[in-house]
């Protein structure tokens, strides 16, 4: 096996080899005088002796390596880098750093609200080069105004430097008017914008401050409960104030409400909506005292955020603040209702529900009880309010009819489940009233509507075992549609136009006639109102009477009535609404015998401005049947030619 080794490995096997005996021995061999000889020079080369110093010169015609002249040119890189650098720092170049730039913003630290501020912008240089294409960018925090137009928005102000020379210091003044809640911090920020010579690159230096406001020209404060019930009225108390030390004019003071909630009354009245009060000028010290009652829907456990802005505004007739002060939230909780009741009429529900007039309409009232408890005692009260109500046709089959107050009572007495409803109990009476005629009596209602508002009350025992009254409410107005009707009459022998023929009319003969529209509408006005027909193919369109802006499109052989507005009253209270246009029969010996129908059935459309809905009514064709002197029965037959 050892001879399979080669010399190295064995030797190295017997240097590591425990089983060695004796000691290793250090044997070494001894030194012996050389007679060997070094040339002083390269072959060929030659001594070179300075004064201190001696080196040899290369061979004539020898190179010099890669490696020695990288040395040699790094050597050199170095020593122009260190002498560029001493140069550098005891010139200063022209090396500009933002570090080197002072800018400073000068401002109050606390300042009044709505009163102007002034502002000073310190810029120094301290770089060996001169800035040049200097800006200076304000950025005001929102809210702020301008004190030269107070009405327009102060977001960001641009003010042009130009060029600063280096060790220069300039000094920039602004003004701006700060608005916003008491003790609110207000942050500035100055941003300087420059470029270099030699660059096209911009630069910038940024710097902020804070200021806080005092007080504002006003102050507002919202009393209102933490947490309502869905449904059920809460009022807002909001108290304005004035806090300036002079006459601050025209105050307002403007309401956000948030979704779902309706206005019931405010006090004073609200000028635009209810939701802008023009307090107008308010003296030092002075107070303004709003009242805002409504009623929230929402779902359980929603916050709705309600915000009142203080402010003024020199335009009488605007609808918001131009310059506001201050803005003030107010949040409020909505919890379900313990016992709640809802409305139905017409198999409508909602806040409104339009209705056609002079018709008997049937409701219904669904309560349900929300609470882990029984209710007891039940009781709901549905009140009728309106001069359109037909009083003696009010009537409920479960539930007793109070006419001294036209209110609906239903109790345990005429409904046994009312008088202990278990949790999650629910149930739904009927009722039924109907609305007056139209004109009956002599009388027209312009707008009219009918308010229907229920209250439910019940007496819950709790844990504790102490009665407690739980209540309820809600609230329809019913609003009635306008009653619209349309008339359509042929004329012969009367009216505007002259009509050529005889009567009764003759197959293949021409016999013209004057077609009368009359148009009656009850109570509310109606808009974008317009009549439309379509002739028959015997029939041909003559002429319209001037100014009724009646017109006919042959394509499609339809006479249009543009209408416009309808005045409530039409018809009732003042003349009925007329158009009148002539056509031509020219009968067919097929009609022989026939009362040929001079139109179709024409038919008017509009929109109630009042109740919000479509209007329409439709007229019988007219035939060659009149109504009017000279005629007499037969001449609405077509004869034979």
């Amino acid at each position: 096996m050892h001879e399979d080794k080669s010399e190295v490995e064995q030797l190295k096997d017997k240097l590591y080899s425990r089983g060695q005996e004796g000691i290793a021995q250090d044997i070494r061999a001894p030194l012996e005088q050389s007679d060997a000889y070094a040339p002083p020079v390269w072959e060929g080369g030659s001594l070179l002796r300075g004064p201190k110093s001696a080196f040899y010169a290369m061979p004539a015609g020898a190179k010099m390596s890669f490696s020695t002249k990288f040395l040699i040119g790094s050597a050199a890189f170095f020593a122009i880098a260190a002498v560029g650098a001493t140069v550098f720092f005891f010139t200063g170049g022209n090396y500009v750093s933002s570090q080197n730039i002072d800018l400073q913003i000068v401002a109050p630290p606390l300042i009044n609200g709505g009163t102007q501020a002034d502002l000073q912008f310190i810029i120094t240089n301290r770089n060996p080069a001169q800035l040049q294409l200097a800006d200076l960018i304000i950025t005001y925090p929102q809210g702020t105004r301008d004190p030269k137009n107070p009405q327009k928005a102060l977001t960001q102000e641009r003010i042009s430097v130009g060029t600063l020379a280096s060790g220069r210091q300039t000094k920039l003044t602004s003004a701006a008017l700060f608005y916003g809640a008491e003790g609110s911090t207000q942050t500035i920020r100055a941003t300087l914008q420059y470029s270099v010579e030699g660059s096209v690159a911009v630069f910038t230096k940024d710097v902020n401050t804070e200021l806080t406001l005092g007080s504002s020209p006003v102050s507002v404060s919202v009393d209102a409960p933490s947490e309502i019930i869905a449904g059920q009225a809460f009022s807002f108390i909001v108290t304005v104030q004035s806090n300036s030390q002079t006459p601050v004019d025209d105050v307002l003071v403007q309401a956000h409400y948030p979704f779902g909630f309706s206005v019931d009354s405010t006090s004073p009245r609200a000028d635009a909506g209810s939701t802008l009060w023009r307090i107008g000028t308010m003296s030092p010290g002075s107070t303004r005292v709003i009242k805002v009652t409504g009623r929230v829907d929402g779902q359980d456990g929603d916050e709705k955020v309600f915000r009142f802005i203080a402010g003024s505004s020199k335009d009488r007739t605007g609808a918001k603040v131009d310059v506001p002060f201050l803005s003030v939230p107010a949040s409020v909780t909505v919890h379900r209702p313990f016992i709640t009741g809802s409305i139905s009429v017409d198999s409508k529900t909602g806040e409104k529900i339009s209705v056609a007039a002079g018709k008997t309409l049937q409701g219904t009232v669904t309560w349900q009880n929300n609470l882990a408890d029984s209710v007891g005692n039940v009781e709901l009260r549905l009140h009728l309010a309106g001069p359109v109500i037909d009083t003696a046709s009010i009537k409920s089959s479960s539930g007793f009819y109070q006419s001294g107050d036209s209110t609906i009572v239903w109790t345990s007495a005429q409904d046994p489940s009312l008088a202990l409803v278990p949790p999650g109990g629910t149930g739904t009476l009927s009722f039924s009233f109907a609305t007056l005629v139209p004109g009956a009596g002599g009388t027209v209602y312009q707008n009219p509507t009918v308010d229907l508002s229920l209250s439910v009350r019940g007496t819950r025992s709790g844990e504790s075992g102490v009665p407690e009254e739980v209540t309820s409410s809600a609230k329809t107005q019913v609003v009635l549609s306008s009653a619209v009707s349309l008339a359509a009459t042929a004329l012969h022998n009367t009216g505007s136009f002259n009509n050529p023929g005889i009567l009764p009319p003759r197959a293949e003969s021409t016999t013209s006639y004057a077609i009368l529209w009359s148009i009656r509408n009850s109570s509310n006005a109606i808009g974008n109102a317009s009549v439309s027909v379509v002739l028959p193919s015997y029939v041909s369109f003559v002429a319209a009477a001037g100014g009724t802006n009646i017109v006919y499109d042959s394509a499609s052989r339809t006479v249009r009535w543009t209408i416009g507005d309808i005045t409530a009253g039409a018809g009732y209270t003042s003349a009925a609404l007329q158009g009148t246009f002539q056509v031509a029969l020219t009968p067919s010996s097929s009609q022989v015998g026939e009362v040929p129908a001079l139109t179709g059935t024409a038919v008017l459309a509009g929109t109630d401005r009042f109740a919000q809905v479509g209007i329409s009514a439709s007229a019988e064709a007219p035939t060659t049947r009149l109504s009017e002197p000279g005629f007499v029965n037969g001449m609405e037959v077509v004869a034979p030619r």
